[in-house]
């Protein structure tokens, strides 16, 4: 049975170490640099003793002391978005406050600051409001909240305290709030609420009393680990383009003191996705033509200058009296007329720019305590990276991770880039390699490479892979193209390597490999790689113009057909099982194409009658190719009689079922 290759991707971290030969090792967590110091947001994830894991609340700890640690906004206003998850922010719905720039004194954990005489105006109060995104849903069982300790009169006098669990909006994706306290006439100078414990998001104070009042901090309290926190790292910059070896992460399952331990169907999960990039920004900006309308793509620098100019000086506002510096800037920017959209990455959408970072890779969970090691699958040879964690679990139970580090190696080369055509039609029509499906087909790929400079390690081999696995015909290289003398072929897995003496020049250098393949999808990629040295990783090949001679510009095929096909073949017409050597059995090959997932395959022998006497295989088969036997026999082990048979294949998938059928004779 065939399988395919897993695609599992990985992570760099923080602190760099140098290894054996040319690989290096970069590290986050552990003994490594710090999490939080990388974290471009985080909402709920905290690194707590080295390792990154969601928050867990013990009682008395107020919440809002820890959330500063992730970088407690205020928001001059509400916020755009309320459903993305994220740093965790606070802001009011009163003009006069969002004025002095954010009163981040409301949750500085300082009982001496306080809203000062914002509230203590002669004017109706009842309206003001206090909203608190904590980024994420919290287990909380406690709010608290009192005036300046030098104004204790100056509490609230009634007011209404409202909650949302993060999973809850209206149709235009606001948060719909649940009334948790409503006081209207309230006495105590400090307000300490208690309350069975619940999932928050979001908690809105609403003042109801018309009289003054002045707010010096506001308490969140709760107890357990925070069920769903994500964190987000900064783009990482590694100097140079590189390609990645090994991935190693350390995790541990986290049980809180006299929690329940979860099951085994609801225990605790880390989702790892990353990124790699050419560029420092994921996003894309784009120049639009004034007059036409057109968009053309342009660099941030070229979009939106930054230049640093002389110093300016903040003065009290009632004196003279120099206060400081004050860091400023002077735009140097496209007009606004010419300043087209801004795409970024947006979660669940490929978006952003795609032509210089990759989308986010496939999840890679973790739910167990141990060590990982896996290879690292991303687009490379690439200068920049991120990654990102989904934490999910419950109030007791939760995943940590611990350290995690990843191997680089210096780039082979400066440049590889493949074309695949059809050996007999380099330059197919319309530039579509299309061949007919399960039909063992003659492949070219042409590989150019590109040296810049003498210092670079080279290669000595070639790697192909696909589903199924192509077979090696050829290489040829020079001009005219001429077999590669002393090439060697080894087959893998998934396809082939083939070795030569080894590459490292300046300037470019080009191969033409010769290759069998059996289309069994519709979209089927034909991957390659460059082989260096033992210690280093394969180094990606970039599909491209790599030959003036092949005009596909791809490396993939699309089969014909785009409907499931079902096919068996015989290798012969009549057995004669009688131990002669001669005809025994009849190897049948069978062949599934276009399946986009496993289905439930059966082969069988019937009689003419249509009673089966064998049953060959019956099991789920993704698509592919497989082999099968029979040697005359029924299914106690008896031979059958001489006379007609019916091979009978049958698969079933969600939409249809499909049939073929052969006659096969038996002779003695």
């Amino acid at each position: 049975m065939m399988h395919r290759p897993a695609v599992i991707c990985g992570l760099i971290g923080m602190m760099a170490i140098v290894a054996h030969g040319q690989l290096q090792e970069w590290r986050i967590g552990g003994s490594g640099s710090g999490f939080n110091e990388m974290a471009a947001s985080q909402s709920g994830a905290l690194e707590i003793d080295g390792g990154l894991q969601p928050l867990e609340l013990r009682v008395g700890a107020n919440l809002i002391e820890l959330l500063e640690e992730t970088g407690l906004t205020w928001a001059n206003g509400q916020p755009g978005d309320f459903v993305a998850t994220g740093q965790p922010r606070t802001w009011s719905n009163d003009g006069l406050f969002n004025q002095v720039n954010g009163p981040l004194a409301l949750v500085d954990g300082d009982e001496a600051t306080s809203s000062d005489g914002i509230f203590k105006a002669a004017r109706n109060q009842a309206g003001a409001a206090f909203h608190w995104d904590l980024g994420a849903p919290f287990p909380l069982n406690r709010i608290r909240f009192f005036p300046d300790i030098d104004d204790p009169d100056a509490f609230i006098k009634a007011f209404e305290v409202f909650v949302n669990d993060g999973e809850t909006y209206n149709n235009i994706r606001r948060p719909l709030y649940e009334s948790l306290r409503r006081v209207e006439v309230n006495k105590e100078t400090v307000v300490d609420m208690e309350f069975a414990p619940l999932q928050g998001r979001f908690l809105k104070l609403l003042v109801l009393s018309k009289t003054a009042f002045n707010l010096a901090e506001f308490e969140i309290y709760g107890e357990g680990f925070v069920p769903v926190a994500s964190y987000d790292s900064k783009l990482l910059d590694l100097e140079a383009p590189v390609n990645f070896g090994n991935l190693r992460l350390q995790a541990t399952r986290l049980l809180r003191d006299s929690g329940v331990e979860a099951s085994a169907d609801q225990r605790p999960s880390a989702v790892l996705q990353v990124r790699s990039g050419t560029d420092s920004t994921t996003r894309a900006f784009f120049r639009r033509d004034r007059d036409t309308g057109s968009q053309e793509e342009v660099d941030f620098e070229e979009y939106d200058k930054r230049l640093p100019r002389q110093a300016l000086f903040q003065t009290d506002a009632t004196s003279s009296q120099i206060l400081g510096e004050v860091d400023r800037a002077t735009y140097l920017a496209l007009p606004a007329a010419e300043q087209g959209p801004v795409r970024d990455f947006v979660k669940g959408d490929i978006r952003g720019d795609v032509d210089n970072w990759s989308p986010w890779s496939p999840s890679l969970t973790i739910d167990s305590t141990g060590a990982i090691e896996i290879p690292i699958d991303l687009p490379s040879p690439r200068r920049y990276l991120q990654f990102r964690y989904a934490f999910a679990g419950d109030a007791d139970n939760v995943m940590r991770i611990d350290s995690m580090q990843v191997e680089y190696f210096p780039r082979l080369v400066t440049d590889a880039v493949a074309e695949l055509a059809l050996a007999d039609d380099p330059s197919p029509l319309g530039r579509v390699l299309q061949v007919p499906g399960g039909v063992d087909t003659s492949f070219i790929m042409d590989i150019r490479t590109e040296f810049d400079s003498a210092g670079l390690p080279g290669f000595q081999g070639l790697r192909i892979e696909a589903f199924p696995p192509p077979i090696f015909d050829q290489l040829l290289a020079g001009d005219p193209l001429q077999p590669v003398a002393g090439a060697q072929a080894i087959v893998t897995q998934n396809g082939f390597d083939v070795f030569f003496d080894p590459i490292q020049i300046t300037g470019s250098r080009s191969f033409r490999l010769q290759f069998d393949l059996r289309v069994l999808e519709h979209n089927t990629p034909v991957n390659a790689w460059l082989i260096g040295d033992a210690n280093a990783p394969p180094h990606p090949v970039r599909a491209g113009d790599a030959s003036d001679e092949i005009s596909t510009g791809v490396t993939h095929a699309f089969s014909v057909e785009t409907r499931p096909v079902v096919e068996a073949r015989l290798s012969t017409a009549v057995i004669s099982p009688n131990d002669d050597g001669q005809n025994d059995t009849a190897d049948i090959f069978l062949i599934l194409s276009q399946f986009t997932r496993g289905i439930e395959v059966e082969v069988e022998i019937l009689d003419l009658s249509g009673r089966r006497v064998r049953r060959l295989l019956f099991d789920q088969r993704a698509a592919g190719a497989y082999d099968e036997e029979w040697d005359g026999r029924d299914d106690d082990g008896h031979l059958v009689p001489p006379g007609l048979y019916v091979l009978r294949v049958g698969a079933v998938s969600d939409a249809e079922t499909f049939h073929s059928t052969k006659t096969v004779g038996v002779v003695y």
